[in-house]
């Protein structure tokens, strides 16, 4: 069996210590940037790879330092309010500032967080001030809807944006896949002979994460027999849901698709619509699970632990800056039962 091949491996071949080895493999600044790409390309060439097991201790190591020697992980906050991403309405949007807080400390980091607004700072002055405070890995948390991105001095930092991709900014994302969770709610209400689904969004909605909703019910469509979507409600905000009755008459749905569960099924049954008796109903973002509606629940913790984990990644590698093209790591959500629904045929036979 050949040795593997180790870092003093790559330091003879290359006639450099072991030490500017693994500086470059790190793709540490402080080496030359000819001499970190001649180091990386000899140790691909040779068929170095690192030692997870090593890698793991570096990073258990760091986390037994003293607690103020921790190195801090920006959360930006883009919101109209200096603490509207702890205090907005949305519970999976609090959990992800809770998970990405969780996660940081696990990995021995500590948080803090920044509204992006405050004083009336702009994008330059605010860069500055991160830069200054030798902050180096970024969190960028949620936007208004339709806001612009923040035209922050990317190439300083390592950073990631929890929610859906911004078309303008080829930053790293992490989102739940609504595709795959439209497509889930699909696939249960068929399972449950549902025939006619309808999808009751806000027209904000289709446009921010892209038509994805709208994308897993086709699909739905095209995957299976006898499934047929109504003509989509797209509704100005939730407090005029005078055209869901209109909808419901014309278009006939037999199950409603929503991300709206609460204020929705409060207006059902106002109405006089029985749920799962008259309509079946299938929430697409969940806040918690169980719950007592059917759906999909986002676990907006786990999204929250999956960007710090992509943020400390990028801070491991030493890769600063916005990459060429947008990576996106979409995270599954997960199914609830619920009893907003019927139960599946074969457990009526």
């Amino acid at each position: 069996m050949p040795r593997p091949v180790t870092m003093k491996t790559i330091a003879a071949q290359a006639g450099v210590t072991q030490a500017t080895v693994s500086m470059s493999l790190a793709n540490n600044p402080r080496i030359p940037a000819a001499t970190r790409a001649r180091i990386r390309t000899m140790a691909e060439r040779l068929g170095y790879r690192p030692n997870p097991y090593v890698s793991a201790l570096m990073r258990s190591r760091r986390q037994g330092r003293p607690r103020q020697d921790h190195p801090v992980l920006a959360l930006v906050n883009g919101l109209d309010s200096e603490h509207g991403w702890r205090e907005t309405a949305s519970l999976t949007v609090r959990q992800m500032r809770e998970g990405a807080i969780a996660r940081a400390e696990q990995l021995g980091y500590r948080t803090e967080e920044f509204w992006l607004h405050r004083d009336g700072m702009s994008a330059a002055r605010f860069s500055a001030m991160l830069h200054h405070r030798g902050i180096q890995g970024l969190l960028l948390g949620p936007l208004p809807a339709g806001a612009p991105p923040p035209g922050l001095a990317w190439e300083q930092f390592s950073a990631v944006r929890l929610g859906v991709p911004l078309p303008s900014l080829t930053i790293t994302s992490v989102c739940n896949d609504h595709f795959f969770s439209s497509l889930q709610v699909a696939r249960e209400c068929h399972r449950r002979g549902y025939e006619r689904p309808g999808l009751l969004l806000l027209r904000q909605h289709r446009q921010h994460f892209h038509a994805r909703w709208d994308g897993g019910l086709l699909a739905g469509r095209h995957l299976m027999p006898r499934f047929r979507l109504t003509k989509t409600l797209l509704l100005e905000d939730w407090a005029h849901l005078a055209p869901v009755m209109a909808w419901l008459k014309k278009e006939k749905p037999d199950v409603i698709v929503t991300p709206a569960h609460d204020v929705l099924l409060d207006h059902l049954a106002k109405v006089g619509r029985r749920v799962p008796r008259d309509l079946g109903f299938a929430s697409l973002a969940l806040p918690e699970r169980p719950h007592s509606c059917s759906g999909i629940w986002q676990n907006g913790r786990l999204l929250g632990a999956t960007a710090i984990d992509a943020i400390v990644g990028q801070l491991e590698r030493n890769e600063r800056g916005l990459p060429e093209q947008t990576r996106v790591i979409m995270v599954e959500g997960v199914w609830n039962e619920g009893r907003t629904l019927r139960a599946p045929e074969s457990e009526l036979a």
